[in-house]
C-alpha cells in the first residue's frame, strides 16, 4: 500500500471509532500561526499539499481540500487526485459551510478545537445544525493519533528565546503593558487572554525561534489589571530572560497550566474570537462573562513607533545590498545555475548582513513556467536550470534584529519578448500607481486595490492575490489588520503601518511576472482644507528590470516616478557598497530611462 493508503485507512478507522462521518483538517494550530510547527503540520501530513492556506476534510470514503487561488498550481501538482477532490475556492474566505450544508445533512462532523477559532467554531455549530447534523469538539486530534499508530511522530527541538532591545523595540514591557492595561479598563474588562505568538512577542519585547521563518515562541499570556501571566515551556528560559520577566513582573507558567488558570476566569475576560482558538473558549467557566472584540494589542504593534520605522529603514537597505549584490552576480554567473543555486546564493548574500537573523518566509524563485505558480517552493524535483531565454521571478524577505524585509523582483537574463516587456510594465504602472497615492483619513486598503489593477484590467488581465499586507517589525511578514485587496478589511490605513506593495500577472504554464517593495504610511504635510491626507514612503530600495520596461507604455509621470526612484536607491545605497564593479553596475542601472 501507498504511504498516503496507509494514512487515510487509519484516519478512517478513527471516525468509523468515534463516530464521525467527517472530520476537519484546518491549517491553523493553536495560535493562529500562518507557519506551523512540523509538529501541527496536520493538513499538510494528512493530504500531501503544504501550501499555508487550506483545509481537508475527511469523509469516510472521500476526501476534500479547499484553498484560494494562490495554490490552485501548487495544490494541482500536489494531490493525488485518486485520493482527493481539490475544491477551488473564488475567494479567500473557506466554502467549506456551503458544501457541507449540500452534503453533509444529518452527518456527524468531528474537528480538534484548538485548530479554530471561536468565530469559526460557532459557524460550523450552526452550519450542521441547520441541516440536523451535529458538530463533536474532540481534543485528542486524530491527525496525531494517526501520526502515532503510523509511527509518524516528530520530535521538537527546544530553543531558548530572547529579549527584543528597547533600543530596537522603541517602548518598555512596562510601557506597552500600561497601555494595553488602559485600553481593558476603557473597555470594562479585567482579564485578556492572548493567544497569537506575535502579539506575545510584540508585548513582552521577546523573539524566538519556534516557528519556521517568524522569531516567535510558543506560548500563551494572560493579562489582568493587577497581573501578568506568561505560559511557556520553561526549558526555553535562559537566567538572563528568567530575570528580565520576572523584573518587569511578569509570571511564568508552564505551557501546559493554562487551561487550568483559564478555568478560574470569574472576571470580564476579553477574547479575540477570530484568532483565539475554541479549546480556550471551552476552558473558561461556563458562568464567564466575556467580551468579544478584536485584541487591543493587533493595531498598537501595526502602527510602527519612530524606533521601528528608523530601524525598518535601517534593514531595507541592508537587505538592498544584499538583494542588489545577487542581482550584479546572477547577471554574471547565471549559466550552470539552477532556481535552487541562485536562491542559496542570494541567502549567502543577506547572511553577510549584521544582524541578519534567518529568511522571512520560504523564497519563491520560479524560472519561466515555475514562475507562474503564484506561491512556488522550489524543489530538487521541479528546480529548473537558469537560462537568457524566460522571465525569472525572485519573492524573498529577510530577518533583522532592526526589522523585516519582503521584496519580489522579475528579471529577464536575455533579450525578453514584446509581450513580456508589455506584461512587466503593465504590472509595473501599477506599482507605481500604488507606490505614489495620496489618500484621505479613514482610505482601507479595499478602496485603494484597484489602482493596482488598473492597468491590467484595461488589458484584460488580473491577478489572483491580494496587492498588499502588512508586515511586522522583526516579526511577521504577514501582519494584520492592514493590507490592501479586493476583500473588505474594515480597518483604515494609519501612519506607521507597514504594507507590500505587490501587483503581479501570471501565464499558466509560461511565466509569472511580480514586482514588491515594502513602503510604510505617513502623513502629507499639505492642508488645504479638506481634512489630513497619508501617502506611502517605500522601503524597499532595489532598481527594477529597466530592460523588461517599455517606455511608450507609460506616462511621463510616470517616467518621472521611475527615475526619481532610481536617484533615491543610487543615493542612499552607493556609501554603503564596497564593490567598485557592483557600484558601476547600480551606476548604470539607475540612470534616467
Amino acid at each position: 500500500m501507498s504511504a498516503m493508503t496507509d494514512k487515510l485507512s487509519t484516519i478512517r478507522q478513527l471516525l468509523q471509532s468515534h463516530q464521525y462521518d467527517y472530520y476537519l483538517v484546518p491549517s491553523a494550530d493553536a495560535h493562529n500561526n500562518e507557519y506551523t510547527p512540523e509538529k501541527w503540520q496536520r493538513r499538510a501530513y494528512i493530504s500531501g499539499f503544504d501550501g499555508s492556506a487550506g483545509e481537508a476534510l475527511i469523509g469516510t470514503d472521500e476526501a476534500h481540500l479547499w484553498t484560494d487561488g494562490r495554490y490552485f498550481l501548487q495544490a494541482d501538482n500536489q494531490l493525488d487526485s485518486n485520493y482527493f477532490n481539490l475544491q477551488k475556492q473564488q475567494g479567500f474566505a473557506s466554502e467549506l459551510e456551503p458544501w457541507l450544508i449540500k452534503h453533509a445533512a444529518n452527518k456527524t462532523l468531528g474537528v480538534d478545537p484548538s485548530t479554530i477559532s471561536i468565530s469559526r467554531a460557532n459557524s460550523l455549530i450552526q452550519t450542521m445544525k441547520s441541516i440536523g447534523g451535529n458538530c463533536v469538539f474532540d481534543q485528542q486530534n486524530l491527525i496525531d493519533q494517526t501520526k502515532e499508530q503510523l509511527k509518524h511522530n516528530t520530535t521538537e527541538s527546544i530553543s531558548p528565546f530572547f529579549i527584543q532591545f528597547e533600543k530596537y523595540s522603541g517602548q518598555s514591557v512596562t510601557e506597552k503593558l500600561a497601555f494595553i492595561r488602559s485600553q481593558m479598563k476603557a473597555r470594562g474588562t479585567q482579564s485578556l487572554i492572548v493567544t497569537v505568538l506575535d502579539e506575545i512577542a510584540w508585548l513582552l519585547n521577546i523573539r524566538g525561534n519556534d516557528i519556521p521563518f517568524n522569531p516567535l515562541v510558543i506560548s500563551y499570556l494572560i493579562l489582568t489589571d493587577t497581573s501578568c501571566t506568561f505560559f511557556v515551556d520553561t526549558k526555553k528560559l535562559t537566567p538572563e530572560t528568567e530575570s528580565y520577566l520576572t523584573t518587569n513582573q511578569i509570571n511564568i507558567e508552564p505551557y501546559s497550566a493554562l487551561f487550568q488558570a483559564l478555568s478560574t476566569c470569574h472576571s470580564t475576560v476579553w477574547l479575540d474570537k477570530s484568532t483565539a482558538n475554541y479549546l480556550v473558549f471551552l476552558s473558561l467557566p461556563d458562568n464567564a462573562d466575556i467580551f468579544y472584540e478584536r485584541s487591543p494589542i493587533v493595531l498598537a504593534k501595526a502602527c510602527k513607533n519612530i524606533t521601528e520605522l528608523d530601524g525598518a529603514k535601517r534593514a531595507h537597505k541592508k537587505d538592498a545590498v544584499a538583494v542588489i549584490s545577487f542581482m550584479h552576480w546572477l547577471e554574471n554567473n547565471f549559466e550552470g545555475q539552477s532556481e535552487i543555486s541562485a536562491q542559496e546564493k542570494l541567502e549567502s548574500f543577506r547572511q553577510q548582513q549584521k544582524h541578519y537573523k534567518g529568511p522571512s518566509f520560504d523564497t519563491i524563485s520560479g524560472f519561466a513556467s515555475n514562475g507562474a505558480i503564484i506561491h512556488y517552493r522550489s524543489t530538487p524535483e521541479t528546480s529548473k536550470p537558469l537560462s537568457d531565454n524566460a522571465l525569472y521571478l525572485v519573492d524573498s524577505g529577510g530577518q533583522y534584529l532592526e526589522g523585516t524585509t519582503d521584496i519580489t523582483r522579475t528579471f529577464h537574463l536575455g533579450v525578453p519578448t514584446e509581450e513580456e516587456r508589455r506584461h512587466y510594465t503593465l504590472v509595473l504602472k501599477g506599482h507605481l500607481a500604488i507606490q505614489n497615492s495620496t489618500f484621505p483619513e479613514g482610505t482601507r486598503g479595499e478602496q485603494l486595490d484597484a489602482l493596482a489593477r488598473m492597468a491590467l484590467w484595461q488589458h484584460a488581465l488580473d491577478y489572483r492575490h491580494g496587492t498588499g499586507h502588512g508586515v511586522g517589525s522583526f516579526l511577521c511578514v504577514h501582519e494584520g489588520p492592514q493590507r490592501i485587496s479586493p476583500a473588505p478589511s474594515a480597518q483604515a490605513l494609519m501612519p506607521g503601518m507597514i504594507l507590500s506593495n505587490e501587483p503581479g500577472v501570471y501565464f499558466d504554464g509560461n511565466y509569472g511576472i511580480r514586482i514588491e517593495n515594502l513602503c510604510f504610511v505617513k502623513q502629507l504635510q499639505k492642508q488645504n482644507g479638506f481634512g489630513q491626507f497619508y501617502q506611502f514612503e517605500d522601503l524597499t530600495l532595489v532598481p527594477y528590470e529597466k530592460k523588461l520596461i517599455d517606455i511608450t507604455l507609460l506616462t511621463n509621470e510616470e517616467i518621472r516616478y521611475i527615475n526619481a526612484y532610481h536617484v533615491r536607491v543610487r543615493e542612499e545605497l552607493s556609501s554603503m557598497i564596497s564593490s567598485p564593479e557592483i557600484k558601476t553596475w547600480l551606476f548604470e542601472r539607475t540612470q534616467a530611462i
